[in-house]
């Protein structure tokens, strides 16, 4: 997944040996990529999108990871309109932030953005594409879903006290070694520096955080292009939420959501939790002068350390 993982378990009852139980995490996190990654050629998504045999259960060899983050992907695009769009490879190839193999394709001009957009839009699985075009990245959710299963496959061997995190995505249950409920911090939005901005007490939930200010890419002419691709204009999105950190009770539903909200941009992501109640968030944006100003559901504030 090209980052760095944590897993934190406390369990009084249970005797297990440490060595084999990460042996066990690691053969499930590369199960989970031999259906989910993009950047493994011989994964179901990569095959899929290869054979451009875009139908529910992927490729011939039915594979349980890709047809979970499908179904998912599908599900999160319907709720949030197209906002997240699960067909959005071509985009993420075109702006430089995907497959090497595909950065230089396209011209950077509008027809070609216009071209690709009206690739992404056959969202309908049963509708052909004659094209080719349409390809599918689980990049915004696949983290979520590999958090989610670690915690599964701890809860299948009894453990109730956990932590589990992958590249800032996280999901927690019970109390940590000192009998409290999980801390976690949220980063200032800051491409230079790090440091918390915010802790939250976490219990039995899962939190993702998105953001544009540190993974961006430069272009030729200098110009600095943020990873948050918005699928309707085809264009890296760009606004004043500076990051979003969507609590849900599983943490594939907060990864795609914060994803979903850097797009929606800060009131309209505001809106979205509002009537969508299942989820907490936290937006943090910069007003006019460049200060930091925070926008917060209820739900989430209760969560917050003093």
């Amino acid at each position: 997944m090209g980052t760095f993982g944590t897993v934190k378990l406390v369990s009084d009852s249970i005797v297990f040996n440490e060595v084999n139980l990460a042996r066990a995490m690691d053969s499930l996190l590369l199960a989970v990529n031999m259906g989910v990654s993009t950047y493994i050629d011989s994964s179901a998504i990569s095959l899929s999108n290869a054979q451009n045999t875009l139908i529910k259960t992927g490729i011939e060899n039915y594979d349980k990871h890709f047809d979970i983050n499908l179904t998912k992907s599908l599900e999160v695009m319907e709720t949030t309109k197209g906002m997240f769009n699960v067909f959005i490879k071509p985009l993420v190839d075109y702006w430089g932030f995907g497959d090497l193999n595909q950065r230089n394709l396209f011209q950077k001009d509008s027809l070609a953005i216009d071209s690709i957009l009206k690739c992404i839009r056959i969202t309908d699985m049963l509708i052909a594409d004659t094209s080719g075009c349409r390809k599918l990245d689980f990049s915004a959710i696949a983290k979520g879903y590999g958090v989610d299963a670690v915690a599964y496959y701890l809860e299948s061997l009894g453990i109730q006290n956990y932590m589990v995190e992958i590249g800032g995505e996280v999901h927690c249950k019970g109390k940590n070694a000192d009998g409290n409920v999980w801390r976690l911090g949220i980063e200032e939005p800051n491409e230079e520096t790090r440091s918390i901005f915010e802790v939250v007490a976490l219990h039995n939930k899962s939190m993702a955080t998105s953001g544009n200010y540190r993974n961006f890419k430069v272009l030729e002419n200098g110009q600095k292009v943020v990873h948050i691709i918005n699928p309707k204009t085809g264009y890296p999105e760009i606004s004043n939420l500076l990051s979003a950190s969507i609590i849900a009770d599983d943490c594939m539903s907060a990864d795609a959501y914060a994803t979903a909200c850097m797009v929606m941009g800060v009131d309209t992501c505001f809106q979205f939790l509002l009537n969508h109640t299942e989820l907490e968030g936290y937006l943090i944006y910069s007003n006019e002068a460049g200060a930091l100003q925070v926008k917060a559901t209820e739900g989430f504030m209760r969560m917050i350390v003093e």
